[in-house]
């Protein structure tokens, strides 16, 4: 029995996606019928500019990083967005916090196996957007609808993202909001599998936070 709980206590301490101490939940839904991307003007998104950070918690501490995109595109209507997709590349999970080069490498490579993203068969994710409604907040605030696909699942979230433009660069970027990591199928030490150790074991919350840049073409 001590064995099982020290194996437990290792498996806590190599997870990140974990409960979320802040941030808006997010609820998916089904995915919903996503047009190809419709408007009158083309921009393609920087890659380096743009950025999906990651942070999970457990008990004791916390890890954050980031994930890579590989390529994209919005599309604007009169100066407004209306649709746009992007590529995630899930062979560039990168954490953050661990400085320590053996625990970083052996992190990462846990969140890149078959218990987490099982990058090797999946190795690309998918945001597409399926509507935009513009908040007449006075700053710029627009809610977001999306199929986000992680592990050859898709599911419908909605999030908030202030969008503002420069010339012909606009850039969006999201509240941080969290979401379910079972509901794509990332199961490894939820608190539904390991019922009898949910108060120890981790959560199934992970915070995201989203910023697009991208240029006319």
């Amino acid at each position: 029995m001590k064995a099982y709980y020290l194996l437990a206590a290792v498996a806590l301490f190599i997870a990140t996606s974990c409960s979320s101490k802040s941030g808006n939940k997010v609820d998916a839904s089904d995915a919903k019928e996503a047009t190809a991307n419709v408007g009158s003007q083309k921009l393609v998104v920087d890659t380096l500019a743009s950025t999906v950070a990651w942070k999970g918690y457990k008990p004791g501490g916390s890890h954050h990083g980031t994930l890579g995109i590989k390529q994209g595109e919005l599309s604007v209507e009169n100066g407004e967005l209306v649709s746009g997709t992007f590529t995630l590349d899930m062979n560039k999970i990168l954490c953050e916090d661990l400085t320590d080069a053996k625990m970083n490498e052996q992190l990462v490579g846990h969140l890149k196996s078959a218990d987490f993203f099982d990058v090797a068969k999946y190795p690309e994710g998918k945001f597409t957007i399926t509507t935009v409604e513009k908040l007449n907040d006075g700053v710029n605030t627009h809610r977001i609808s999306g199929n986000l696909e992680l592990k050859g699942v898709s599911k419908n979230i909605t999030f908030d993202a202030n969008v503002t433009n420069e010339g012909t660069s606009y850039k969006a970027t999201t509240a941080t909001f969290t979401i379910d990591r079972t509901q794509w199928g990332v199961n490894y030490g939820s608190k539904n599998i390991f019922k009898d150790l949910k108060d120890s074991f981790i959560n199934d919350d992970m915070e995201v936070t989203i910023t697009i840049v991208a240029n006319a073409e």
